[in-house]
């Protein structure tokens, strides 16, 4: 009669028990393969690190010392950023602090920011001049002009040069 566990029982109540061992030529077959296979995968690991070794090495390494060396071109990688932001603002504060020309040969200046705040102060803002259909009587209020030199035109304050 059979066990729910699935092992044989003899008459008297007993388990049965298998009457062999492994097969030693099984287990060492098993165990040959096993050793096969570790040197096969240690004569491949080999080969591989000695091909990579030699690819490796035949490219020489120019010195990052050596005068003479070309640059890669820009945009390249900023030194020290503290001083080039305060480079950038100084030349910006000089530039809104100055007068200049903008464009030369259409004669646009700049003029500097806080003079620039004082002419808006005593001129005011210019206004749009009304359409044409809506309200355009005598009521309309014409832009105001400024006195400029003739040929002259203010720029933005802040305008590159």
């Amino acid at each position: 009669m059979e066990a729910s566990t699935g092992a044989h029982q003899h008459e008297h109540g007993q388990y049965a028990h298998e009457k062999t061992d492994a097969g030693v030529r099984n287990v060492a077959v098993l165990a040959g393969a096993f050793v096969g296979l570790l040197i096969f995968g240690l004569i491949v690991g080999y080969g591989t690190f000695r091909f990579m070794f030699t690819q490796e090495t035949t490219t020489v390494v120019p010195s990052p010392l050596q005068p003479g060396r070309v640059l890669p071109p820009g945009p390249r990688l900023q030194v020290n950023a503290q001083e080039d932001l305060h480079d950038y603002l100084q030349q910006q504060q000089q530039t809104l602090g100055s007068y200049g020309w903008v464009d030369q040969g259409a004669g646009v200046v700049r003029i500097p920011i806080d003079r620039a705040m004082d002419l808006v102060l005593q001129r005011g803002l210019p206004a749009r001049a009304a359409a044409s259909g809506a309200g355009g009587g005598p009521e309309a209020k014409k832009a105001p002009t400024t006195s400029q030199t003739p040929g002259m035109r203010a720029a933005a304050p802040g305008s590159e040069p």
